[in-house]
């Protein structure tokens, strides 16, 4: 039986995952059986499977998965110089995941000890994010000059049968997958997994694709409500918290937003709630610096959010103390641009709603569209900008905020926003390996935060997919990808 999607599946593993079906989104062993912490923090031993080969196809040919390819993964996304050309080390967005990692030893095939340079509370989180993917570096020297491998070989589930990029994939099953089912059955369930790609992320072709039968899951949005009323009780809704979100970048580079008054009275005057309910109702919460679905590793509840300055309604208040930080600034009438990109309309409708937000405290906003998102992300990465309003994907950890985005050195510091006490505040909880230390590392950071204003975060997505009714085993991820990492034990009924 095959599933037909409008997202790929996998063909890789990793060592270790994030648990979307228990509902407590722990890390567990996938290609580790298991692993161990040092008592000290400073190493971690990881027993890996014995007998779990890579896909029977070139350039592996089915040959064994070991510790030499957790080693070789690692310093891979790490951009070690002795693999990654110099040239593309900027585009590690995640070459500093494992700055942490002094050395790597293999005492044989199936153990790999990582030892530390220092204390990581976020190691283990780095390690079960969805881009840790065991790769074979024979894959990764037969191209050795492209940076982006059309193939995917590894030792997951289903091996690559057809690529056609923006057209379709295809994938068919693994018959030597190592894992099986509590009953003994071999896995995966289904037999063929393709993914249709839609002209310039159409939805409605998407959406008439399922409605129709064409395809047999599709992820959620506005589409949602439109969906389940005509599928009725012939389709499902999963919705979840997710780390995925949208945000007002404020470039502090660029005048007038280099005056810390006038990102305090943008961060004040957005309505948030408005910008939701116009464009994102039913797919999306308030969200603080980090989103309210990683509450339980310090981030502000939606409710504690509800009763803070930027937040709170109605917004009178708030609009009027923007008035006062722009007048004393000496930027009243002041004329910004806001780039984004009309290749979502959402974004677009944002970008009207904010220029109207803006206008109300004296900042007149000039909307620059670019034609596609790439064009867009390009500007931003370009620092091109003085607001800019997008959207990310990102794992679900405080890390991922406080230090991939904004710390000096961050890998996803897009436009090098710098300051020396946030440097030391993301340093101080990216070091608290005790939860309840990190936890308050991070609220430290939080409450800090309105004081520098990189952004204004607008809001945080809700991960939400449907299901036609015989698809099943489907789980509730924080961070989207997470769900790709499970298409193992996905099953449906006959018809």
């Amino acid at each position: 039986m095959g599933l037909t999607i409008q997202f790929t599946g996998q063909s890789v593993n990793q060592v270790v995952k994030r648990n979307i079906i228990s509902g407590n989104y722990e890390i567990m062993p996938e290609l580790a059986e298991s692993w161990e912490t040092a008592s000290d923090g400073l190493s971690y031993t990881f027993k890996l499977r014995k007998g779990v080969k890579f896909h029977n196809v070139a350039p592996v040919n089915g040959r064994e998965f070991t510790s030499d390819d957790v080693e070789y993964m690692i310093k891979r996304i790490s951009a070690d110089p002795s693999i990654v050309p110099e040239k593309w080390t900027q585009l590690f967005q995640r070459r500093t995941d494992f700055a942490s990692v002094a050395s790597i030893e293999k005492p044989d095939k199936y153990t790999l000890v990582v030892k530390m340079r220092e204390r990581d509370a976020v190691f283990m989180h780095n390690m079960a994010t969805t881009g840790t993917m065991v790769i074979p570096k024979e894959l990764i020297d037969e191209n050795p000059d492209k940076l982006i491998q059309e193939r995917i070989v590894g030792t997951g589930p289903f091996i690559q049968k057809e690529y056609t990029p923006a057209v379709r994939h295809i994938l068919e099953r693994n018959p030597d997958y190592w894992k099986k089912d509590d009953f003994g059955t071999q896995l995966p369930y289904f037999d063929k997994m393709e993914k249709n790609y839609y002209a310039g992320g159409d939805t409605s072709a998407a959406v008439a694709a399922f409605l129709s039968g064409q395809i047999d899951t599709i992820g959620g949005g506005q589409d949602t409500d439109t969906v389940m009323k005509q599928m009725g009780d012939k389709a499902y809704l999963i919705s979840s918290p997710s780390s995925s979100f949208t945000v007002l970048r404020i470039n502090p580079k660029r005048v007038p937003f280099d005056n810390v008054k006038m990102r305090r009275a943008v961060y004040l005057a957005v309505d948030r709630q408005q910008i939701i309910d116009s464009t994102a109702a039913n797919g999306a919460t308030i969200s603080g610096f980090i989103p309210p679905a990683l509450k339980d590793a310090g981030a502000q509840a939606v409710e504690e959010l509800k009763d803070l300055p930027g937040y709170r309604y109605p917004k009178d208040q708030d609009v009027a103390e923007a008035k006062r930080l722009v007048q004393e600034a000496g930027f009243e009438g002041v004329s910004v641009d806001l780039n984004t990109s009309f290749a979502t309309t959402t974004l677009a409708d944002q970008a009207a709603l904010i220029k109207e937000q803006l206008n109300k405290i004296g900042i007149k906003v000039n909307i620059k569209l670019t034609a596609n998102f790439q064009d867009h992300l390009n500007e931003m990465l370009a620092d091109k900008f003085q607001l800019t309003v997008t959207g990310f994907g990102a794992s679900p950890d405080p890390d991922e905020f406080i230090y991939k985005h904004y710390h000096t050195k961050g890998a996803r510091n897009y436009y090098k926003f710098s300051d020396p006490k946030w440097d030391q505040l993301a340093e101080r909880q990216r070091v608290a390996v005790n939860p309840e230390e990190r936890k308050k590392g991070v609220k430290e950071a939080l409450a800090y935060y309105p004081e520098i204003v990189p952004n204004a975060m607008l809001y945080a997505s809700l991960n939400q997919n449907i299901y036609r009714n015989y698809a099943h085993g489907f789980g509730q991820p924080v961070y989207g990808p997470d769900i790709h990492a499970f298409y193992d034990v996905y099953w449906m009924e006959k018809r």
